[in-house]
């Protein structure tokens, strides 16, 4: 590992890499839908195809709760917050469709939403995501 330096992960939760069919999406009505990354139990990231003209979300759509879905689970409402929400453009693209990554922080999970999480987590996760080096 010559010229690269260890950084320290500052996330509480472990990172996973999330099964395929699982999928996230902001609402309401924001047509922000995509395939998740990886999650944990503080948050996730998750690709989506930016619908918008001019890359940003119309003024007066308010981004409330993200919901998780995937073969016969369910998790809705989450309650968030944007980290990070850029355009990838290091992929491939047969179309002029920009694709997107959001990171999103779950914000004030109630018990019933916690548990509910858990459960997503423990049924619709593949591998622990390697901690970040750099």
């Amino acid at each position: 590992m010559v010229g690269r330096k260890r950084t320290i992960e500052r996330r509480r939760n472990k990172r996973y890499k999330a099964v395929d069919g699982a999928y996230a999406a902001i609402s309401p009505n924001s047509h922000k839908l995509g395939q998740i990354i990886d999650i944990s139990m503080g948050g996730l990231s998750f690709k989506y195809i930016d619908t918008t003209d001019d890359g940003k979300e119309s003024e007066g759509t308010p981004e409330e709760a993200v919901f998780l879905s995937s073969m016969g689970y369910y998790v809705g409402d989450l309650p968030f917050k944007t980290v990070s929400d850029y355009e990838i453009t290091n992929t491939p693209s047969f179309s002029s469709m920009k694709v997107r990554k959001r990171h999103v922080q779950f914000t004030d999970l109630s018990f019933k939403q916690l548990f509910d999480l858990d459960y997503y987590l423990r049924n619709n996760v593949s591998e622990q995501v390697e901690k970040l080096t750099k």
